[in-house]
């Protein structure tokens, strides 16, 4: 003889109050992280915008590498 397992109501279980307090703490702590990257976001939205400045115009094309005197340095120290 086989057992029946006892039928699930959704309505019941969506109304039950112990899932009432796990949803709204989930929702506290999503708008807590959400307000959280927004605050850091515009404070840190000036400094990124006065940090960038344009670049000087040059007459000569870039090509996009450049060895700098920096750049020869670093190679200098990764020589074996």
């Amino acid at each position: 003889m086989r057992k029946q397992t006892p039928r699930i109501d959704p309505a019941r279980i969506a109304s039950s109050p112990s899932r009432t307090p796990e949803i709204s703490r989930r929702r506290f702590l999503f708008a807590l992280s959400a307000g959280g990257a927004g605050a850091a976001a515009a404070a840190a939205a000036p400094a990124l915008a006065a940090g960038t400045a344009p670049a000087a115009a040059s007459d000569a094309p870039s090509s996009g590498y450049r060895e700098t005197d920096h750049v020869r340095d670093y190679y200098a120290t990764t020589r074996l």
